[in-house]
């Protein structure tokens, strides 16, 4: 009797407030799609297990960002609302940038460190720089680069690492002899006899590229995967929208932050790339390990959500069943 006057309370509080019951016209509701559902649970199953664990294996996360020139800190754009002549300054988040790309290892036997740091800007003119940064990067330089982390993780004698990246397109591009289905019917025809898939030769396209697609997709790794194989270490995709399972995503945090705070209305776009390498200098092993910790934490607690969630499937389940076996009990 209580709660349900103190709901109703709530609810005439709410109304005066004017709030309204229902789903906000022109928004929706975000949800996962099944493939990155499954992603998910394929990335926590396997990553979940070496958390904390002391024969776990050198885990390498690897990333790419970017600064421009007048990236800083908000508390240096504070003014006094109520000065007329104290104008907030309009935050100029336009100009040349550098993009950068980088490795972190984190391993239970050696200090934790940066690789394969490089720092490039990509266009010699804004006007020649793409509005992402994703298009910064394409499929060779990133090949490329991967060669020297590789060999860099030679140098220190590090093998059998699990060499973390996201689903970045550029990460994912297979060699270049693979079908396309922009090839003709016939290349396509060929591709399918090459891989052993029985075709006729009277399909329509389409459902030849929906077959060797499915081929594709599932026997034909991309170039990374083999690289990595080849000497002896493993390529894990972090699933779609959970960068908070990337520890070098706050690694880009602390490194631009640094940057950030130095930024005056004198700041040369040069000094912003000294500025970017020292901070990078400056990132300790301890720092470093700290971000690997906060993203273990959040490993930690996805896979106990997804236990629950398990949890709460099983006891619906048995919870329907009862109630089925009750109900025919009852017409017998």
């Amino acid at each position: 009797m209580v709660y349900s006057l103190h709901l109703r309370s709530v609810q005439r509080f709410l109304k005066y407030q004017g709030y309204e019951r229902g789903n906000k016209k022109g928004l929706s509701s975000y949800h996962l799609s099944k493939k990155n559902t499954v992603g998910r649970d394929l990335y926590v199953q396997r990553m979940h297990p070496r958390v904390g664990s002391a024969s776990r294996p050198d885990i390498v996360y690897t990333d790419e960002s970017f600064v421009h020139h007048h990236y800083k800190c908000h508390n240096q754009s504070l003014y006094d609302p109520s000065d007329v002549l104290d104008v907030a300054p309009k935050e100029k988040h336009n100009g040349r940038r550098y993009c950068f790309i980088a490795a972190i290892l984190d391993s239970p036997t050696m200090d934790s460190r940066v690789m394969a740091l490089d720092i490039f800007t990509g266009g010699t003119t804004l006007a020649k720089e793409p509005k992402d940064y994703h298009g910064m990067f394409n499929h060779a330089y990133y090949v490329g680069w991967f060669q020297r982390l590789l060999d860099e993780l030679d140098e220190i004698r590090v093998s059998n690492t699990l060499i973390v990246m996201d689903n970045a397109k550029y990460h994912k591009g297979r060699p270049s002899n693979t079908p396309q289905s922009r090839h003709r019917k016939e290349v396509l025809i060929a591709a399918c006899t090459t891989y052993g898939i029985p075709v006729t030769g009277t399909e329509f396209k389409s459902l030849l590229w929906e077959k060797l697609a499915a081929y594709i997709e599932t026997n034909v790794l991309p170039v990374v995967m083999t690289m990595a194989s080849e000497r002896g270490h493993t390529v894990v995709y972090t699933p779609p929208h959970h960068s908070d399972l990337q520890p070098i995503e706050m690694i880009w945090a602390l490194v631009k932050g640094d940057v950030g705070r130095q930024y005056t209305d004198m700041t040369k776009f040069p000094e912003v790339k000294t500025r970017l390498v020292a901070a990078f200098a400056k990132l300790t092993p301890h720092a470093i390990k700290g971000c690997v910790k906060v993203a273990e934490g959040s490993l930690r607690m996805l896979h106990e959500h997804l236990q629950q969630i398990d949890r709460l499937e099983s006891d619906e389940e048995s919870s329907a069943g009862s109630e089925s076996d009750d109900g025919g009990s009852d017409s017998d």
